[in-house]
């Protein structure tokens, strides 16, 4: 696949809560089947050991500009990751558009949690998403998966405990791979939605899981649970598999769209 690089410019607006896009600069990039941009945002502070803002957008084989294209967002573990190889497995590359986003700064989202900062963190996603929508207007608004493992589960878990405007109600189906924490362990945002929570069968957090399993049980969501046998907390290729059929399944369930006569 083709790697193009193309630089977006932002400015943040002195007393401003958020980061907000500035107009783009030169030729708009050109959208091409089974290739991977990369968006880069210097106006936003640095990711993970300190290199400039970016994140990956990848455009999937069977792409078709004005056809409805499904989308899955990728929050990687650890300090987190501007690249969509931390997806591998997840869903379909061929299919699906697939986009991985940063933290600020590499902070921990369970940090951001405890300390009270964790919404920076959407403010800061919220910003290349808009960048990522305005490239692809043809996201399936059916189809609009949000999945992380460790920090990127709890960075899920915080927004369906903030209930972050342009996040749940944006994703359709959530997927919590081995986190979830929240400052208040109460899940509002998660009420009605899809959920799959998934978890190592050896993993050294397993009595927390099933504590989390429990209050996210609390929150009237539509919740899927799995143990994935003989992982610990990463993620396993077996439990990439388990998630990718969850996900099709889910796809699956969704009724075709009505033709006109």
């Amino acid at each position: 696949m083709k790697l193009r690089r193309f630089v977006f410019f932002l400015s943040c607006l002195p007393g401003c809560a958020c980061w907000l896009a500035c107009p783009l600069q030169g030729e708009a990039p050109r959208v091409a089947p089974d290739t991977t941009l990369t968006l880069e945002f210097p106006g936003l502070p640095p990711m993970q050991d300190g290199l400039p803002a970016a994140c990956e957008v990848h455009i999937p084989k069977s792409y078709e500009a004005g056809r409805p294209v499904p989308l899955l967002v990728w929050f990687g573990g650890g300090k987190g990751s501007q690249h969509v190889a931390g997806a591998a497995g997840v869903v379909d590359f061929d299919r699906f558009v697939v986009v991985a986003l940063p933290y600020p700064g590499g902070k921990l989202p369970r940090l951001a949690a405890q300390d009270g900062d964790v919404a920076r963190h959407w403010e800061f996603q919220q910003v290349m998403m808009r960048k990522v929508t305005e490239l692809i207007p043809n996201i399936d608004p059916r189809v609009r998966v949000v999945a992380g493992t460790s920090s990127g589960a709890h960075l899920i878990g915080s927004g369906l405990s903030l209930e972050w405007p342009g996040f749940v109600d944006y994703f359709t189906l959530f997927v919590l791979h081995e986190g979830g924490v929240a400052a208040s362990n109460k899940y509002p945002g998660a009420k009605g939605r899809r959920l799959l929570v998934i978890w190592g069968e050896e993993s050294p957090a397993f009595k927390w899981q099933l504590l989390f399993n429990w209050r996210i049980g609390r929150a009237d969501a539509r919740v899927s649970y799995r143990s994935i046998p003989g992982a610990g907390h990463g993620l396993t290729p077996r439990g990439r598999e388990m998630i990718r059929t969850w996900i099709e399944e889910r796809m699956s369930e969704i009724p075709a769209p009505k033709v006109s006569p």
